[in-house]
């Protein structure tokens, strides 16, 4: 009798482990085996791409810009398969035919619908299968894995699989609820808990209901599509407005009542018309390069980071608007070099590294740049009442749309764009206990997202015309949220309003700490995994991603990658893209070898 391996979860990860398996069997030959492909969702999209989905939902990622093929070069031991990227595989006779218009309109820089990217992965899916070798038997289980023991794996219609290696491909796994979220659900007005935008019930808001919304992420920009674009709300092309479009509502939309954290909405990203440039991170590069463990993101790379986004946007500016410059621009690059942020660099804040840069360049331009504002774009708005800061906000949004349309010709777009870029090599730089958890990196974490991990330029346009026909209200970061007896109150430093429903609008992480899922809890109960050093993710090994126990050893079985892991690894929530070496292929590439080899087919 073969071996047998079990992938549980069929999208972007299962489809590249099953890829990668391939690989090794081509090159290496093996023992006769079994795949198991286990997903309750439609396999090769999941739930996130599933192609049967609204096409309103769009991809944060462009077109161009997004694979799931190796490429020559890439760190991975199997050989590599070429294949094209979802826009070169769109100009094929393979793209479906259902979705011609769509397919017309989209350029490499296009944002297209998940549903589509669905198609492109179903069809990558196929290829994948068409790559094992003829004593690979596949067998497809249309279930959700409930749990494993042993070697013995649970579907929720009863199935029993033993399988001598698991990897768990599981994506966004939601944890338990807070508190908080408990009391609201228990409260008897409507709510709309945390969770994969198509999931969420939506059709429990009700038409000019006031709505109240806690994030201003893509979760938040997927409600307003579904809850205005999908009941027959127009956006219409209209040039003298500021946002460029009018609203034609329907009558069935609700008002929005929004916030967040930081109360500001995501930045749009910058309309190129093209795939989006590389930024010049040789400072932060340099710092990573000599650095040793453990390194301090705050005060190792932050600041040579912070020098790469001043470079690049007095660059920008002496190529656009030289008259603005006080000083030549090597003299002005120099300064930013010579700077001295010793005493600026932190382990606890960001800003103070941003404020010594300004300071330093204050003098040398017209323009100069004020990074710290952008850390917190709604400081110093405390006192402001809900129509100023209204006013406040969509004034902001107006300037960030023009910003996002000078795209390459924006000094700031430049400078916020080195901040977002410099994400990854900084995640890379501290993975993996290498640097402490610093608050410093997570502030920055979440700055580089809201610059750089927005929506298109066309979703803060719909924003801001859904705010300038009197359907949007802004009310602050950092919210307190209660319950009255029919309605909850938001209240953001003195500003409160309220609302009759309540929808949180982003996708919480997964949490194995926090855990209700039947499988992660049976993996609990039975000491198979552990969280990475005090944190939510389940700790893998480097090398294999095999599971860790809490004794330290390594699971014999079990392997778990991609989001779940994101506390410990890098990049897990990123679709891979050409020419960069994806960590996720490296990632499944390993896992499918130690698969292989653990249940003894190499």
């Amino acid at each position: 009798m073969g071996a047998s391996i079990a992938i549980v979860g069929a999208g972007p990860r299962g489809i590249s482990i099953t890829e990668r398996i391939a690989a090794f069997l081509n090159e290496r030959g093996g023992q006769p085996l079994t795949l198991h492909i286990i997903d309750d969702a439609q396999l090769g999209a999941g739930r996130i791409w599933d192609t049967t989905q609204t096409r309103t939902l769009c991809m944060n990622t462009l077109a161009g810009a997004v694979t799931l093929f190796t490429e020559p070069g890439a760190t991975v031991t199997a050989p590599v398969l070429q294949g094209p990227t979802m826009f070169e595989w769109l100009q094929t006779p393979d793209a479906p035919e259902s979705f011609a218009e769509e397919i017309r309109d989209t350029r490499p820089e296009s944002n297209p619908s998940r549903a589509l990217y669905g198609e492109y992965l179903r069809w990558v899916w196929k290829v994948a299968l068409a790559q094992l070798p003829d004593n690979v038997e596949v067998i497809e289980h249309h279930a959700r894995a409930v749990s494993l023991e042993g070697d013995a794996l649970l579907l929720d219609d009863d199935t029993v699989i033993h399988v001598d290696a698991t990897v768990l491909a599981t994506g966004w796994v939601v944890p338990a609820p807070s508190p908080e979220q408990e009391k609201f659900a228990a409260s008897g007005l409507t709510y709309i808990p945390a969770d994969n935008p198509v999931e969420q019930d939506v059709s429990r808001i009700g038409a000019g209901e006031r709505l109240l919304v806690r994030g201003m992420g893509m979760g938040f920009f997927d409600l307003m599509a579904l809850t205005t674009i999908n009941r027959g709300g127009r956006f219409v092309e209209d040039a003298s407005t500021r946002s460029g479009l009018h609203y034609e509502a329907s009558g069935e939309e609700p008002h929005f009542v929004v916030t967040s954290g930081r109360g500001y909405p995501y930045l749009p990203k910058s309309e190129y018309h093209s795939l989006p440039p590389k930024a010049d991170l040789s400072r932060l590069r340099a710092a990573i390069e000599v650095s040793t463990a453990p390194v301090s993101f705050g005060r190792d790379l932050w600041p040579a980071l912070a020098r790469d986004a001043y470079a690049e946007y007095y660059r920008v500016l002496a190529r656009v608007r030289p008259e603005a410059l006080k000083a030549p621009l090597d003299e002005i690059l120099a300064a930013i070099d010579a700077a001295d942020l010793s005493a600026a660099a932190s382990a606890d804040d960001i800003a103070p590294v941003a404020r010594a840069l300004t300071d330093t360049t204050a003098n040398l331009s017209d323009e100069p740049f004020d990074m710290a504002f952008w850390i917190d774009p709604l400081a110093g708005t405390a006192d402001l009442t809900l129509d100023e800061l209204q006013r406040h906000i969509t004034d902001d949004m107006a300037r960030d749309i023009d910003e996002a349309v000078a795209a390459w010709d924006s000094p700031l777009k430049a400078g916020l764009w080195a901040i977002s870029a410099g994400r990854k090599p900084s995640a890379i730089a501290t993975e993996n206990d290498r640097g402490p958890r610093e608050r410093a990196l997570s502030q920055y974490m979440a700055f580089g997202q809201m610059v750089g991990s927005g929506p298109p330029l066309f979703r803060t346009r719909e924003l801001l015309a859904l705010a300038d026909a009197g359907l949007v209200t802004f009310v602050g970061p950092a919210p307190v949220v209660d319950t009255s007896d029919d309605e909850y109150v938001a209240t953001s430093h003195g500003r409160t309003t309220t609302a009759t429903a309540l929808a949180d609008a982003f996708l919480p992480s997964p949490d194995i700490r926090n855990a209700v899922d039947p499988l992660s809890r049976s993996l609990i109960d039975a000491a198979r995994v552990r969280p990475f050093n005090c944190t939510a993710s389940p700790e893998t090994d480097d090398a294999t991603r095999r599971a860790v126990h809490p004794d330290g050893t390594l699971d014999a079985r079990l392997h778990i990658v991609g989001i779940p892991t994101g506390s410990q690894w890098a990049d897990t929530t990123i679709s891979p893209m050409p020419g960069t070496d994806p960590l996720m292929l490296q990632e499944t590439d390993k896992t499918a070898l130690s698969l292989l080899t653990q249940a003894g087919v190499l």
